[in-house]
């Protein structure tokens, strides 16, 4: 991302959010509640729930805004892991947790401290076609993990950058390629030279990436629409850098960046993403000679004649950082084992450090973290007696790659077989104000989950939708899925047309998304925590069956900004 990353997370919003509407807010429904709504009601209509009746503590949506709107300020800097910013917003949430009574010790409250090494542009960059520079940022970006370089050379056209090797139908039964193979580099020679890409690959077809071989470039299987892949491959034919355009089936204009990905890494071969529209101008044939490929199946490559020029410097270097994590223990001696556990990465993509762009955060996730920090308010304040343990984490270096909930997970404080339901609070302050979605509720064991999150808020007198989505990545709970811990993410229905943009500022989000956000989690915590929540469903607690791990080399695709 930094070139902003481009997570999947939106995809749950549309095709992956799926399922029925549990519970619905109508269009025509003002029933948004008001922000003082007492934060001790009975989440279940159960009388033996240990809630306080006398506890003044009110869920307060207008506070939640002014701590979203503090971590996004500018003078936090984007939140990137390393920096003033991100220590800042961790102070922040630890002074909350001193407030509150919380005691700071080593197994379980505050700091959990992880190094990582993390890439970072680290001088200038420049791009040309010919003798003409282009823009950084709307002609040109920088892929993450791009290697650095200072290149000038002819640019070669390799159709999509990928080599099919020759293959038996048999095993590959839904490859639509020739089983005699695919070669972009075959009759071109690109030694010393840049090579063109088109992204994805041939007539758009997915189920070549889905379903074809890829030779030894290839880091994990599926690769072929990769950048990294791409990448790597024009590097192992001999060129000295990439530059890859968008597809012609979608419009040229640079979107909000792609990476190379840490596997495919190479300190010396720079890679660029390129505004179709400038190379089309240098290169006429472009659409030509990539409509021949996209008719046939077969490569149409070729020398261009135009000369490009790269120059990138950027390198790895170790970062300390750290988790923030309260644990709110259970009074229960048959549930107190048993634990709730809710997290939100505090982190974003920083600033550029070419253009100086500060990437805000605000609904990502500057909003999950504020509303984090409502729910443990509430949880120390509103004189409930949570019968199991409650833990709420401030996750760190998610934009990286989930790190630092992933590092939780390989370094847990409590045994994740105890977690009945871990959330990840990702992107609540953009959308239509109508309620959450709950990706990863439609895998198996996770539906009791959402039936839980609306049975309880509409109890407690709240009408927003719950609507359950298939995908189990993507998010800081995907390291808790593959432990086999029912997991889910959690992010407000409608668009986030700001994601990972430098516009994603307060400004341009809304109260009334954090409302329906914390008005659907506060009841379902609450119940969880009180052990209530089988009167909302009969399903229960049950493992995942199929586990996700996003850090398995054939289980790259936590993202969808590497292809």
């Amino acid at each position: 991302m930094k070139s902003p990353l481009n997570i999947a997370l939106l995809a749950i919003l549309t095709a992956a959010l799926s399922g029925g509407v549990l519970a619905g807010c109508s269009d025509d429904d003002d029933s948004t509640p008001d922000a003082g709504t007492d934060a001790g009601t009975d989440a279940g209509g159960d009388s033996d729930t240990d809630t306080d009746s006398d506890a003044d503590f009110e869920i307060d949506p207008e506070r939640i805004w002014d701590d979203m709107v503090w971590l996004a300020d500018e003078e936090r800097g984007g939140r990137e892991p390393g920096t003033e910013g991100n220590e800042a917003a961790l102070d922040y949430v630890t002074d909350l947790l001193v407030e509150l009574g919380l005691e700071e010790d080593s197994e379980h409250n505050f700091r959990q401290a992880f190094t990582f090494p993390h890439w970072s542009v680290t001088g200038p960059a420049a791009a040309a076609i010919g003798d003409t520079d282009l823009e950084y940022s709307t002609e040109y970006q920088l892929f993450s993990y791009t290697g650095s370089g200072d290149v000038t050379a002819e640019m070669v056209f390799v159709g999509h950058g990928m080599t099919v090797p020759a293959f038996d139908a048999a095993d590959y039964p839904s490859c639509p390629l020739p089983e005699s193979g695919y070669d972009d580099f075959d009759g071109v020679d690109v030694s010393g030279k840049i090579a063109l890409v088109i992204r994805h690959g041939p007539d758009d077809l997915e189920s070549i990436h889905d379903s074809c071989p890829a030779n030894e470039a290839c880091d994990s299987s599926p690769c072929l629409w990769n950048f990294g892949y791409k990448a790597n491959n024009a590097a192992l034919h001999g060129a000295v850098g990439m530059v890859l355009v968008n597809h012609f089936q979608v419009g040229g204009d640079l979107e909000a960046g792609g990476t190379i990905g840490a596997e495919y890494y190479d300190a010396d071969f720079p890679s660029l993403f390129l505004d179709r529209g400038v190379v089309t101008a240098a290169v006429t044939d472009l659409e030509t000679w990539s409509g021949t490929i996209d008719s046939t199946l077969q490569p149409a490559s070729q020398a261009t004649g135009v000369n490009a020029t790269i120059t990138v410097s950027a390198e790895f270097e170790d970062v300390t950082t750290e988790n923030v994590i309260a644990v709110f223990e259970g009074t229960d001696p048959d549930l107190s084992d048993e634990v709730v556990f809710l997290g939100a990465h505090i982190d974003h993509l920083g600033t550029d450090f070419i253009s100086g762009d500060i990437y805000y955060g605000a609904d990502d996730n500057a909003s999950g973290s504020a509303v984090n920090m409502e729910l443990a308010r509430a949880m120390a304040l509103s004189g409930i007696e949570p019968k199991r343990t409650v833990m709420i984490a401030w996750w760190n270096a998610e934009e990286l790659g989930l790190i630092g909930s992933c590092y939780y997970v390989d370094n847990p404080t409590v045994s994740l077989s105890n977690v009945i339901a871990n959330f990840s609070i990702d992107m609540v302050s953009g959308g239509n104000g109508t309620g959450l979605g709950l990706s990863g509720a439609l895998a198996p064991g996770n539906a009791w989950i959402a039936d839980v999150m609306a049975g309880a808020s509409e109890d407690a007198g709240y009408d927003y939708t719950v609507m359950p989505g298939e995908v189990t990545q993507n998010s800081d709970h995907a390291c808790f899925a593959a432990a086999g811990v029912p997991a889910v993410a959690a992010m407000t229905l409608g668009p986030h047309p700001h994601y990972h943009t430098p516009q994603d500022t307060p400004d341009v989000n809304s109260v009334e998304d954090i409302a329906s956000a914390v008005y659907l989690l506060w009841p379902m915590l609450e119940s969880m925590a009180l052990g209530t929540e089988d009167q909302y469903t009969s399903k229960g607690p049950g493992p995942m069956s199929v586990p996700y791990d996003p850090r398995d080399a054939d289980a790259k695709h936590w993202l969808n900004r590497n292809l």
